[in-house]
């Protein structure tokens, strides 16, 4: 295993970094960025860790592939630190800690908060890893944003499915809103371990009734399959997977259920409904944050 380090500005925006972070998610096993020691004037520090040894020239031309796509000024000189790390489970070992915060009611933190969770206030233990996140992206927030939104209008659905979980913290979050039957799915054999840590962290039931995960090549999996219809689908990816899985999601879903939709630029919000509204859904909502968007739709 290889980690590749690289720092850049504080005066790169979260998008600009988000952006760049996915120059290799077809070559990285796991990726991060955080600002170094945790401040905001610190210096952006991004991470790949890789199972064979990559080449600082060809990081440094994709990186700029990425960079041009998006208008993005890079420095004149990427100084890639690539290192070779020593044998052991590094999606254990890569958990990093950060700073505990709240999405409305969620407070969300690391095995390292030293506190409690305040009162009135959802917990949410979700340890950051270098391949799955801890929360703070912007399209996650932008779905917890969403399911507060259906609470606060009277929605109590009996079947939720968290389709590319991640590290489950969606699926975790919507069984403590609701109590209800989760089924988290992923496509990634790691992204499933993760999810089912952060379950059993959080102190949510393995079982049938509560939250399952479940390892498969999307809406074909054999789970989904058997318990669809869902009348409340989540799923935050990116704009060309929703795009191509957008029969099978409107097939899954249930007669007025709710559909969350996220990891979409702004830019893309549109042509994302305009694959997903002639499939007979309706835009109730778009939440902006940070150059995201997250999209509220409804099958009526």
């Amino acid at each position: 295993m290889f980690k590749a380090s690289l720092k850049l500005p504080a005066t790169f925006y979260d998008l600009q970094i988000s952006l760049l972070g996915q120059s290799f998610d077809d070559l990285a096993s796991a990726y991060s960025s955080l600002k170094d020691n945790n401040g905001d004037q610190s210096p952006w520090v991004l991470e790949w860790l890789f199972d064979n040894e990559p080449d600082h020239a060809a990081l440094s031309a994709r990186l700029a592939i990425t960079a041009e796509i998006h208008s993005i000024a890079l420095p004149d000189t990427l100084a890639f630190e690539i290192s070779k790390l020593q044998d052991r489970d590094w999606l254990s070992y890569s958990y990093k800690p950060y700073p505990a915060f709240s999405i409305g009611p969620f407070f969300i933190y690391g095995a390292d908060h030293k506190g409690i969770v305040p009162e009135g206030q959802i917990g949410l233990q979700i340890d950051a890893d270098t391949a799955f996140g801890s929360g703070d992206h912007s399209t996650t927030k932008g779905c917890l944003q969403a399911m507060l939104d259906l609470k606060g209008q009277g929605a109590c659905p009996w079947n939720v499915l968290d389709m590319g979980t991640g590290s489950g913290i969606l699926a975790i979050a919507a069984w403590k809103l609701w109590k209800t039957p989760i089924l988290a799915v992923d496509n990634d054999p790691k992204s499933v371990r993760v999810s089912e840590r952060h379950r059993s962290l959080n102190n949510v039931p393995d079982n049938k009734t509560d939250m399952i995960c479940r390892c498969g090549d999307g809406f074909n999996e054999e789970t989904v399959q058997r318990r669809k219809p869902f009348d409340l689908i989540i799923a935050n990816i990116l704009a060309g997977p929703l795009k191509e899985m957008a029969g099978a999601l409107v097939d899954a879903a249930d007669d007025n259920g709710a559909i969350i939709l996220s990891g979409i630029l702004n830019e893309q919000a549109q042509s994302i409904l305009d694959v997903y509204l002639p499939l007979g859904l309706e835009h109730r909502k778009t939440i902006q944050n940070n150059g995201w968007s997250t999209l509220i739709l409804r099958k009526p």
